[in-house]
């Protein structure tokens, strides 16, 4: 090997990096063995063919050696490869010179497993490993296992022999190549690696446009893999390489030979063992792939070919299948598919869900019956010759959807959602909605065990009231309250035939110093998912909002979520403050201290708390003013009419704004929401009269 050559490899992968939009994330990095490996990989696009040995370089502080296709190496580039450490597949010495750097020098090696680049990721047929190509099918290459198995032979026979037959020692030794004081390595293991994508977005870039110029020079095969390979580097694709737990050798030499010197041999029984080896590398390799929403989008969509569906059904398929319990099912998480995944079922005007339907119909395989409804187009899944060096840039879906055929347990779940019916979807996506809600809360509350000022458990769990009803409400409370603060309102509504849903706002109920961390974007998530929980079983929804939280009430009808009505109540627009008897004062820390308790019951109050969260408050209400032109809903406002002439011109003046043809204004005595609900006050009846008003 040319150790220059490999540091101006590396120089240039740097400066590649650099200029691409690639984002690589390694997984597992800091458990890598340090004997002699061979690292067998996934081979998908050439790109693996240049990051992996640096990235391994880099990880194990030594060079690493790749085999590579003799077709290769032709010409300047062939030399190249030969000075930066590949080696051809043809060449006679091949397995000796690997074997000895394996046992002498506990040397890394890459191989490819499948033989060859799998372009359509198609690695299972009938439950078994078996790699497609545009010749046909074959199954997995024994050869990695193959060569491990007889560097760890070579590495038990010379370990016996050098105290004990020196001249025995010698000859094997000279045999290949190995100095005899040279140090034998510790063990021999398969490291399985999976390198996956995300997402599979094929655009124009200057290459390709460079390689349509160049179309009568290039064959179709390279002119594919030059459109492809750089759209990748250069739209900003995730690259996720997942080192697997190694795989050491030594376990099946020593199972196989037993007490004896084990000693080459290729029979049947020692086959068998190399065929085992290979299978369970390669369920290691596909067993660590990275799954991402394409893979989940697309295999619906081949699961559910033939058959239409609406759009909602197709999204609350997705959200469960994001959403479900990826170590459970023995799969790994793109970074994308970690944290709230509500944006599937919520989405407007574009988003992930819509981009990837998007595709599918200007490629013509997705059928659009109507506004929402849709039809996949299952076309033929096998593709050989051209078409198979074809397939990623005319068929991707075909090759996301493959990519996950290893995952058996996660084609279940998926096979099941694809059969399940319109109002089961709708309870499953509801149950996962509320089970969310409640599994933040108590993950919220873990680092706060020992904290004497805690708040009781019961305070912050998402409260629900008549979950059976046909008009759902969803009620927000008030900044630095909690769900139980509005029990007394949920209760009165859902007396009125009315489900209701008081959400928790992350950082509450929890203690102060929670809310510390906490942006205004974390609470519109929660609103969010609330929205989702009470529009899957409901007919209508409406949504209402307690002093500040308004402003969140007002995001969702200003982002276009369709909602019967918007109930504003005793609305906090101009000015960021707690809604006390008692103005705040800001401490030394810049903490700010309430003089009193909140003005209606609670069973959890807050003494102090972070003036980061006053500021976040701000940049709500901020927002909420420039949101009001967009809301278009039918509105009810209520106001006290004890409240300062300055809150009251300010709700005025926001009320004018609001863009919404259909809107009232009530004025009640006191801003008291015990007061609103009293029999002798009209105030509950006119929000009763105003929500059947417009969800008859």
């Amino acid at each position: 090997m040319n150790f220059l050559a490999y540091r101006t490899t590396g120089l240039a992968l740097k400066i590649l990096t650099a200029f691409s939009k690639a984002r690589i994330t390694l997984h597992n990095e800091k458990d890598l063995p340090s004997g002699g490996s061979i690292f067998v990989i996934n081979h998908f696009t050439r790109l693996e063919t240049l990051l992996l040995p640096y990235h391994i370089s880099k990880l194990l502080d030594k060079p690493v050696w790749s085999l590579a296709s003799p077709e290769l190496f032709g010409g300047l580039m062939g030399r190249y490869l030969e000075q930066v450490g590949a080696v051809s597949i043809g060449d006679p010495e091949r397995d000796k010179l690997i074997i000895k750097s394996l046992v002498g020098e506990g040397a890394a090696w890459i191989v490819f497993p499948e033989g060859r680049m799998v372009k359509n990721c198609k690695v299972v047929d009938r439950g078994s490993f078996m790699i497609t190509s545009e010749s046909g099918k074959h199954p997995p290459r024994t050869g990695a296992a193959a060569l491990a198995w007889r560097a760890e032979i070579l590495r038990r026979r010379l370990t016996a022999l050098k105290d004990s037959e020196a001249e025995s020692f010698s000859a094997l030794a000279s045999a290949f190549d190995i100095l005899p004081e040279a140090s034998i390595t510790e063990s021999i293991n398969i490291v399985p690696v999976n390198v996956s994508y995300y997402p599979l977005r094929f655009t124009d870039t200057i290459l390709s446009r460079l390689s349509t110029v160049l179309e009568d020079k290039l064959s179709s095969r390279l002119l594919e893999e030059v459109m492809v390979e750089s759209s990748m580097l250069l739209s900003g694709v995730d690259i996720d390489i997942r080192f697997g737990e190694a795989l050491p050798v030594a376990p099946e030499v020593k199972n196989f030979f037993r007490a004896k010197i084990p000693d080459f041999v290729d029979n049947k029984k020692s086959r068998r063992v190399l065929k085992k080896m290979t299978y369970d590398s390669m369920a290691a390799i596909y067993g660590s792939t990275t799954v991402n929403l394409d893979h989940i989008l697309a295999a619906l969509l081949y699961k559910t070919s033939g058959r239409s569906f609406f759009e909602v059904d197709f999204r609350r398929r997705a959200y469960l299948a994001a959403t479900s319990n990826g170590r459970a099912l023995g799969f790994f998480r793109h970074q994308g598919l970690q944290g709230s995944q509500i944006d599937l079922l919520l989405e407007k005007d574009g988003g992930r869900v819509a981009d990837l339907l998007e595709l599918a119909r200007e490629k013509g395989f997705l059928q659009v019956s109507s506004a929402s409804r849709f039809r996949f187009l299952e076309f033929e899944k096998e593709c050989c010759g051209d078409a198979f060096h074809r397939v990623r840039l005319e068929n991707p879906f075909l090759v996301m959807a493959n990519a996950i055929e290893p995952l058996p347990a996660l084609q279940h779940l998926l096979r099941h959602l694809s059969w399940t019916p319109s109002w089961y979807l709708r309870r499953l996506t509801a149950k996962r909605l509320l089970e969310i809600m409640e599994q933040a809360y108590l993950e919220d509350r873990k680092p706060f065990q020992e904290d004497p000022n805690l708040s009781p458990l019961s305070c912050g769990i998402p409260y629900l009231v008549n979950h059976r009803a046909k008009i759902g409400i969803v009620l927000i409370h008030d900044w630095l309250t909690t769900p139980q603060s509005l029990k007394g309102l949920a209760d009165y509504l859902g007396r009125r035939g009315f489900m209701v849903l008081v959400p928790r706002l992350p950082g509450h109920a929890t203690v102060a110093a929670d809310l510390e961390k906490r942006d205004y974007e974390q609470w519109q998530t929660a609103v969010d998912e609330a929205y989702a929980y009470v529009d899957c079983l409901c007919r209508k929804v409406v949504v209402c909002g307690v002093g500040s939280s308004v402003a969140l009430a007002l995001s969702l009808a200003a982002r276009g979520y369709k909602m019967a009505a918007l109930l504003v109540l005793f609305p906090v627009f101009g000015s960021a403050r707690q809604p006390l008897s008692e103005p705040l004062v800001e401490g030394e820390t810049g903490a700010v201290t309430p003089s009193f308790g909140a003005p209606y019951p609670t069973a959890f109050s807050y003494s102090n708390f972070p003036g980061s969260s006053r500021r976040q408050i701000k940049k709500m209400l901020v927002q909420a003013a420039k949101n009001l032109p967009l809301v278009e809903s039918p509105l009810l406002m209520i106001q006290a009419d004890c409240a300062a002439k300055g809150d009251r011109q300010s709700a005025g003046k926001y009320f004018d704004k609001l863009a919404s043809s259909e809107k009232e204004l009530l004025l009640l005595p006191s801003a008291d929401l015990d007061s609103l609900i009293s029999e002798s006050s009209h105030g509950g009846q006119a929000v009763t009269d105003f929500i059947l008003r417009y969800c008859q």
